[in-house]
């Protein structure tokens, strides 16, 4: 039944129960103040019905909003081009100035392009309309990831002879549960997310930069199809959020209680000024407000002697120091910047070698102790080896599923029943980090 039909059945409803409510009233038999089981549940009545009709309004609101939306798409992108043009005259115009202002952000919205007939059917089944098995159906698709190393989709045919009651429900790739084909976002590699793990996914990029931005596959989280399945609060902490990570060489307030980050806008003449407790901190010496130069670090100079001991290495974007396990050369910092271990360069700017003949021993010494003994150790160790040197830019595509228990060479956790291992480079990795770091 549409809306509309269904409104003026409401109306008629509630028309009639009015003049139930009149004659019961016109007959006045019961004591003052007392009210009878009829008048009780006509009350009872007359409210169920005052609430449906409140329900149907919100769905045809709801409805033409979503219309207008539609319909409005281009007009609603064109004024949004507007404003980010003008927004970039501002700062050149600033820029010519002298003025330092912060960059402008794009805000997160659903693209009209994002707007395919299975977002739209989940939009229906979430906000408008209750879901139905015959929407589900329209828009259900194979379950994800098998148990195992094999990665791809299940095909059309495969899906097609499953029964109704299964398609309704699709599996999580990183929680493997079962839940409603509303209920889950599909990423733009094509894997799917319940809500909890993709509210986990963005809440641990926040907390870890070599996260961000949240990603599957290589490919970034952030579209609109994503968007519908988190919390204002969670997008604005992930705006936020963005435009902290993308500024280089960050700014904190030296106030250890307080420790916020500070945008460029409050930053002036190498003063950055926090604006939640109002500390003036130094971005060159990241410590309180000072006069003259910065003075000598000691805490620091101390840290950076150590480093040159121990042969680790400052990341020349963001200054902060790494240390090399095992690998090439190629550093990656989690701010960005690429440079060569060796000498701290960027990459591919220097001459240096891309490994250390030292550390391609150990790793491939590593490597030969996880497998079975072999009848020739010493081929077995130079096949290693060279596979090192062939495959140390790994681009980490293959991955072979291993049973037992393991410590992931990248968080450091420990599974214990099984782990993932590149075919190339060998590298052990839990399945959170072979998809969202790797």
């Amino acid at each position: 039944m549409d809306e509309e039909t269904a409104a003026l059945i409401i109306q008629l409803q509630i028309e009639d129960s009015q003049e139930l409510s009149a004659i019961s009233e016109g007959k006045g038999k019961g004591k003052e103040g007392d009210v009878s089981d009829a008048e009780l549940a006509l009350g009872l009545y007359n409210e169920d019905l005052r609430q449906r009709a409140s329900i149907i309004q919100d769905r045809q609101m709801t409805k033409s909003i979503a219309r207008a939306c539609q319909t409005d798409g281009n007009a609603l992108a064109a004024s949004l081009a507007e404003e980010q043009t003008a927004a970039t005259d501002r700062g050149a115009a600033g820029r010519l100035g002298g003025v330092t202002a912060p960059a402008p952000v794009e805000p997160w919205t659903i693209t009209s392009e994002e707007l395919d007939e299975e977002l739209l059917a989940k939009l229906s089944a979430l906000y408008v309309e209750s879901a139905t098995e015959e929407s589900g159906l329209e828009i259900a698709e194979a379950e994800s990831l098998s148990d195992g190393e094999h990665d791809n989709p299940e095909s059309s045919e495969w899906a097609a002879t499953r029964t109704p009651s299964k398609t309704l429900h699709r599996r999580c790739v990183a929680c493997r549960e079962h839940v409603k084909y509303y209920d889950i976002a599909r990423v733009p590699c094509g894997h799917e997310y319940c809500r909890d793990c993709l509210r986990d996914l963005f809440q641990a990029s926040m907390t870890d930069d070599s996260l961000f931005p949240p990603k599957c596959c290589r490919q970034p989280l952030v579209s609109g199809g994503v968007r519908i399945f988190l919390t204002p609060e969670l997008v604005k902490e992930y705006e936020r959020k963005k435009i902290e990570y993308d500024t280089p060489n960050r700014t904190y307030c030296s106030n250890p209680v307080c420790s916020s980050f500070i945008k460029l806008g409050d930053i002036a003449n190498e003063l950055a000024t926090c604006t939640e407790c109002g500390t003036i901190t130094c971005t060159m010496c990241k410590a309180v407000q000072h006069t003259g130069d910065c003075p000598a670090d000691t805490a620091l100079q101390q840290v950076l002697e150590a480093a040159e001991e121990n042969g680790w290495q400052r990341c020349y974007s963001c200054r902060r120091l790494v240390e090399l396990d095992v690998g090439c050369h190629h550093m990656t910092c989690p701010c960005g910047a690429q440079f060569c271990y060796a000498c701290g360069l960027s990459w591919k700017t220097c001459p240096c070698p891309q490994w250390s003949e030292e550390r391609l021993f150990a790793r491939a010494t590593q490597v030969v102790a996880r497998r079975p003994a072999h009848a020739n150790p010493q081929a077995q160790f130079a096949t290693a080896v060279q596979n090192l040197r062939d495959r140390h830019d790994c681009n980490h595509l293959l991955w072979l599923y291993v049973r037992g228990r393991h410590q992931c060479e990248e968080c450091r956790q420990t599974l214990p029943t099984y782990i993932f291992e590149c075919r190339q480079c060998n590298i052990q990795a839990c399945n959170r980090c072979r998809r969202n770091r790797l």
